[in-house]
């Protein structure tokens, strides 16, 4: 199973997960038309078998006209919660609503197993988190935008060899420069404090942590591995898996879970 970041952030995101056999975006709006054609391009030379988008809420950074549009050009299917479904059409409009296939449950993308989560985010903006299987002992949990979590949550996430968790501000830089509805979004203790309940539920600690959705004014790419290290320390736990932080809009490296 593998793993890269396209985009991370209030300027847009998508993420690409794949396997030999299957591949799905998670997420996708890297930003015009042009960029989104030139993004496609490059992630079909990946995996030829990409045609499908799983998309965690409405939000236009997430998804929105311009990438709607290109997906659809594209032969692409939108795989998303009914709620989320409601939403994308309602905000940007009903022209795409026939590549918008929604689910609920569990649902199969080639030998992927994709389950969505509800999660608490922003008022009137129904948002989900992705647990998705692959070949045995391959797991990858995407939790991109949250204000908190629950101990059911840790628990779904447990055993992941790939977790990728919002990390969106720091609390003191936030008070000193403010940003509105940074309230309905992780702050990078609560990511810590979400990280150790899913290592407490887990057999073995996951291979690699993809910490995204960082603030541009209100955190720095190096305080969430702060928070995290100091909180486990707090807590007597080792340190066993390696942090990445998305680019807020380059390309993250390749990430290889075995």
């Amino acid at each position: 199973m593998k793993y890269k970041s396209l985009c991370s952030g209030s300027g847009g995101n998508a993420a690409l997960l794949w396997t030999a056999g299957a591949a799905v975006l998670i997420d996708f709006a890297p930003g015009c038309q042009r960029d989104c054609c030139e993004a496609l391009r490059a992630l079909k030379m990946v995996s030829g078998s990409l045609d499908t988008v799983l998309v965690t809420h409405a939000h236009g950074d997430h998804i929105n006209r311009n990438s709607l549009k290109v997906l659809q050009a594209e032969g692409f299917k939108v795989r998303c919660h009914p709620s989320v479904a409601r939403e994308i059409k309602e905000r940007h409009g009903c022209a795409h609503a026939g590549i918008i296939y929604p689910f609920e449950g569990e649902i199969p993308v080639g030998e992927l197993k994709v389950r969505l989560v509800q999660v608490a985010h922003s008022p009137r903006c129904y948002t989900t988190a992705f647990i998705i299987t692959g070949a045995p002992g391959q797991k990858a949990s995407v939790f991109t935008d949250l204000h908190s979590f629950t101990e059911e949550q840790a628990a779904l996430a447990a055993d992941s060899g790939l977790l990728c968790l919002e990390a969106n501000h720091d609390p003191e830089l936030l008070k000193r420069y403010g940003h509105p509805g940074s309230e309905f979004h992780l702050p990078n203790i609560e990511t810590a404090r979400f990280l150790h309940a899913i290592c407490a539920l887990s057999r073995r600690q996951p291979q690699a942590v993809v910490l995204g959705h960082l603030s541009e004014d209100c955190n720095a790419p190096d305080l969430p591995e702060k928070e995290i290290r100091s909180f486990f320390k707090k807590n007597s736990t080792p340190v066993k898996f390696k942090t990445h932080v998305s680019p807020r809009y380059e390309h993250g490296a390749v990430l290889t879970i075995k």
